[in-house]
């Protein structure tokens, strides 16, 4: 494992008064990366500072937490903070967190006024409390008598009484004849064999599928599937995953700034014809793979980032700009 250091500042908005609020954050942090720890640090304190801010931003919207409880609460959102910031996605591991936030109260900021919400341990000693009186409650209870009496079932309870309709439902059961019974005897066989061969025929289309999936994940750079047509403008940017297989033709995009392609978890994306200019040209990560035929790709920062196992492959592309990889990931081409 890995240790970073992790500090910088923050603007927060106080809900009771609606001022901003300057804030620093501080503290320290273990990581576990495929590759050189030197090259992903950066990027991993950027994504947990940004997550601090949004987690933290979020809590005081909702009202879960004050300005003057926030150090004594933030223990209690580190796991929230770690989720938050993405860096699986990355293909890095973070453990252990440790985190300090100094909130500045400006002097054109008036004392906090409102009653301060109770911190996550009260919280959950209040509901504790609640939900024990409850349960010890006889009137949050219903109770129920059954007897069998000659084959009879005999039901009452305190809310509905005795059951009649369920006694004269029963009387009439009895009275069936047995061909009546053969018949419904039949009727569940028929429906076992036709649920059999549903769910044969379920095994055996998931059995193609994850073939088809297979072949693409064993190293192939074209999908086993056909791929959808998806739709882009090229005046935002583009991002897929989730396992998504999907195809994008003859588009020109240009963007001021961020990244025009952003690809993770298992997506599956093919660029035909596409012409890319932007800060970041295209970036994935986990086991996302990028294809690119034709085109162009023009990228102030980095024309190709790819991350953790991900996969960016260039066919006749005319490539301008850096192309990083770090750990497993791999950029082939032009």
């Amino acid at each position: 494992m890995q240790t970073g250091q992790l500090g910088g500042p923050l603007t927060l908005q106080d809900p009771a008064t609606g001022q901003q609020v300057q804030a620093n954050v501080s503290g320290t942090f273990t990581f576990q990366v495929q590759g050189d720890p030197s090259q992903y640090l950066p990027h991993l304190q950027s994504a947990l500072l940004n997550a601090t801010g949004s987690v933290l931003q979020q809590k005081l919207s909702q009202n879960q937490v004050a300005l003057p409880t926030i150090a004594q609460s933030l223990p209690y959102f580190l796991q929230e903070i770690i989720a938050a910031s993405g860096v699986q996605q990355m293909g890095a591991q973070v453990g252990q967190l440790q985190l300090n936030v100094q909130v500045a109260q400006p002097q054109a900021v008036q004392p906090y006024q409102g009653q301060l919400p109770p911190d996550p341990h009260t919280q959950m000693q209040n509901r504790m409390a609640q939900i024990a009186q409850e349960k010890l409650d006889p009137r949050n209870y219903d109770y129920e008598a059954r007897v069998n009496i000659g084959g009879f079932k005999l039901k009452a309870s305190t809310d509905k009484g005795f059951d009649t309709e369920g006694l004269t439902n029963q009387v009439k059961e009895k009275a069936k004849t047995e061909i009546i019974w053969w018949g419904i005897g039949c009727v569940v066989l028929l429906l076992v064999v036709v649920g059999l061969g549903v769910l044969g025929w379920y095994v055996y289309a998931k059995f193609k599928e994850g073939e088809k999936k297979g072949n693409w994940e064993s190293g192939s750079a074209e999908p086993a599937g056909e791929a959808k047509d998806a739709k882009w403008d090229g005046k935002s940017p583009y991002s897929c995953g989730a396992g998504d297989v999907v195809k994008i033709k003859g588009v020109k995009a240009q963007l001021k700034s961020g990244t025009a392609i952003t690809a993770g978890a298992n997506c599956q994306l093919e660029l035909e014809d596409v012409e890319i200019d932007a800060p970041v040209g295209i970036q994935v990560g986990a086991s996302a793979v990028v294809t690119v035929k034709g085109g162009s790709v023009t990228g102030k920062d980095a024309a190709a980032k790819a991350l953790g196992n991900g996969k960016i492959v260039f066919k006749g592309t005319k490539v301008t700009g850096k192309k990083e990889q770090l750990g497993a990931a791999k950029i082939e081409g032009p």
